[in-house]
């Protein structure tokens, strides 16, 4: 169960008490009723509980109620809408019209008993305050009319609004404070919270510490709930526990052992390599005494050089070889009679090269086919042919591929191109299509839960991912003074107090962008802007 959820469980004296005088002075009598508090106060709970459960407590009035959320970017037309709509469903009416002249018209001759509640009152412009005063004092004058008004503002914020418009007349609104919460409350909300979470006795007492340096009014409680908690929960789940811990100790200590028993192959690969050196080295010199840079091993097989996987020629320039200083002449006749006699290679050459230092690597079955053939007595140059003949083979295919990728791109071309000029409607907006349809078919007389409101689609797409809403939330498209908006709403619902219980369901990450109820009748009229 979330917070959210058991505050409505939760009754504290001080709020029942608010409550209680509020219903003796709304029973009988016709005011207009200022409830103000600090910033957290919980105005807005407050007003919601009224409606739910204090307005219609006998449960044989039935009075007219009208639920007002003010937000800064709404004007006094859109204000009057959203009372009217919700007194008198379905009215046909002039929102440019003062309410008391409105109600007057749609109410003729009809008993009238309304019950207006304003959350953020304070956002409302002079003149609208003005008329919610022309509307009590109306009721206050005529016998079969009980009109009040609740405005929940902060602090300080309607006194001088109020004052003017009922300067010189002989009554004054009324004012009540909401009283910051007593010790005793404190901790009964702290309660409430530490009851939510599972948190060890020196957390709670983090909690419980954190909770004496901050106002206490229920929004400071609730916004420690969200943060100290939060990072409370997370910094516990970081912690090691003593089983990673000694899982952790047993793998180092394996890897211990590995780096003990098992000595490192450095010494035995550098040993190897210095025992290599003398014959590498005496390798190079041969290599750099011989006239034609071979370096060639005299074998059974006419003098054929070693190989296992594949034969390498290294064919360097007869000029280049033969290039040498005056005074290393006497060094290289002395070398020359040590050299063995002179190997033909003309049978091991594939495409002689003049160009100094190429190297020509063939296939091991080709030396195969070599060795075997010289074997029986010929040079091995069929095999050679044979091997290059393949090669043209399996080469002209793979050449003639390419021009025939080139010469089919212009009739492939035309159906890519193309496919891209047809319109293709994204996720997101063909769940749209259909959520408008939806929303268009509820009935205007009943409610819904506003979300988020949003300039994009992408950020419409990563608000419903982030609170996981998807299935359960319809996004509409309106323009609001040239604006595009991108609208998520939620729920069909018969009444304001509907709307409310069903927001005290909502996930508590959900809560925390503060749902407010709104009306089928502006949804409606929001979608055919569009149009």
């Amino acid at each position: 169960m979330t917070i959210a959820a058991s505050l409505t469980s939760l009754d504290l004296d001080s709020q029942i008490q608010l409550l209680s005088r509020v219903q003796f002075l709304t029973r009988f009598s016709s005011h207009l009723i200022q409830i103000s508090g600090e910033s957290g106060a919980g105005k807005s709970w407050l007003a919601q509980r009224y409606l739910e459960q204090w307005a219609d407590s006998d449960g044989i009035t039935h009075t007219r109620q009208a639920l007002l959320m003010c937000h800064p970017a709404q004007n006094d037309s859109q204000h009057r809408t959203i009372l009217l709509n919700q007194l008198i469903p379905g009215a046909v009416f002039n929102e440019s019209d003062p309410l008391h002249q409105s109600v007057e018209r749609l109410l003729a001759g009809k008993p009238v008993e309304l019950l207006l509640v304003i959350d953020d009152a304070h956002m409302l412009s002079p003149a609208l305050i003005g008329e919610l005063w022309a509307l009590v004092v109306k009721a206050q004058e005529s016998a079969d009319w009980q009109v009040n008004v609740l405005l929940f503002s902060q602090t300080g914020r309607l006194t001088k609004a109020l004052h003017q418009v009922s300067h010189g007349q002989g009554q004054t609104p009324l004012e009540l404070e909401i009283p910051m919460l007593p010790e005793q409350e404190v901790q009964a909300f702290l309660e409430l919270v530490l009851a939510a979470h599972s948190l060890d006795a020196n957390q709670r007492r983090a909690l419980k510490a954190q909770a004496a340096d901050v106002a206490p009014t229920p929004g400071a409680l609730s916004a420690l709930n969200h943060t100290e908690v939060a990072n409370m929960t997370n910094t516990h789940s970081r912690a090691f526990s003593p089983a990673a811990l000694l899982l952790l100790l047993l793998v180092i200590a394996a890897a211990g052992l590995v780096f003990w028993y098992f000595p490192d192959q450095t010494a035995s690969s550098q040993s190897d390599t210095e025992s290599l050196s003398p014959e590498m080295a005496a390798a190079d010199e041969t290599l750099a005494q011989s006239a034609d840079g071979l370096a060639v091993s005299p074998d059974e097989h006419a003098g054929l050089p070693l190989a296992t996987d594949s034969l390498a020629v290294d064919l360097t320039d007869k000029s280049d070889s033969q290039v040498a200083e005056p005074g290393s002449t006497a060094f290289a006749g002395e070398n020359a009679e040590t050299l063995p006699e002179p190997v033909t290679i003309e049978g091991l050459t594939v495409g002689r090269s003049n160009t100094a230092g190429q190297r020509v690597v063939v296939p091991s079955d080709v030396v195969d086919a070599m060795i075997t053939e010289q074997e029986t007595g010929g040079s091995g140059e069929l095999a050679v042919a044979a091997q290059e003949a393949l090669s043209q083979a399996a080469d002209t295919p793979a050449a003639s591929a390419p021009e025939q990728t080139q010469g089919a791109e212009p009739v492939s071309t035309a159906p890519a191109e193309a496919a891209p000029t047809a319109p293709q409607l994204t996720g997101l907006q063909t769940a749209m299509a259909e959520d408008k349809d939806t929303l268009k078919a509820v009935n205007s007389r009943h409610y819904a839960l506003q979300l988020a409101a949003m300039h994009s689609l992408d950020a419409t797409r990563s608000f419903l991912n982030e609170y996981g809403i998807a299935d359960i939330a319809q996004v509409y498209q309106t323009q609001r003074q040239g604006v595009r908006w991108y609208i998520v709403v939620t729920g069909d619902y018969s009444s304001v107090a509907a709307a409310r219980r069903a927001q005290a369901q909502l996930p508590a990450k959900v809560q925390s962008v503060q749902p407010w109820v709104k009306s089928y009748t502006q949804i409606h009229r929001e979608i055919d802007r569009v149009q």
